[in-house]
């Protein structure tokens, strides 16, 4: 019982804010008419810790989920340490000023960050054409075509 409490302690801690409020300041900076959307929950799976889950959805297509397609390396997952660190690249991304969003090096392990390069309204139609030409960015680029309307 007292595991189950660390999960839910974390995301609810007030020194680091609340899912939702997190989720309401990514929100703010993302072009929502990308029909970007992300989520998070802990599922219970018995007597251990809930298993954190985060997946971000464009219209009604999951197009990045943790930890099912963000696993696939042999390394060691430790998902409690996983959500934080997930929660605190959003959160770094979210305060990263608007010059250095492209050139910033963060912490991706889980290759989130094209996706939510792809749907940042600070990210104008120049930087995102440039986008299209870097081979990381191949994964978002039907969003970033969509952005530029590029059919």
């Amino acid at each position: 019982m007292a595991r189950r409490k660390i999960l839910k302690k974390y995301l609810m801690n007030k020194r680091n804010a609340p899912w939702s409020k997190l989720q309401s300041s990514l929100y703010r900076v993302i072009d929502s008419k990308t029909g970007f959307q992300i989520h998070c929950c802990a599922y219970n799976i018995g007597e251990c810790l809930p298993l954190p889950r985060y997946w971000i959805t464009i219209g009604k297509k999951i197009v990045w989920d943790f930890p099912q397609n963000a696993m696939w390396d042999n390394s060691g997952w430790y998902f409690l340490d996983e959500a934080k660190a997930i929660s605190r690249l959003i959160k770094s991304y979210i305060d990263c000023p608007v010059d250095e969003l492209l050139s910033c090096s963060f912490y991706d392990r889980w290759k989130m960050l094209p996706f939510l390069q792809a749907c940042d309204k600070r990210i104008g139609k120049r930087r995102l054409e440039k986008m299209l030409e870097q081979e990381k960015f191949t994964c978002v680029d039907w969003i970033i075509r969509k952005r530029l309307e590029i059919k």
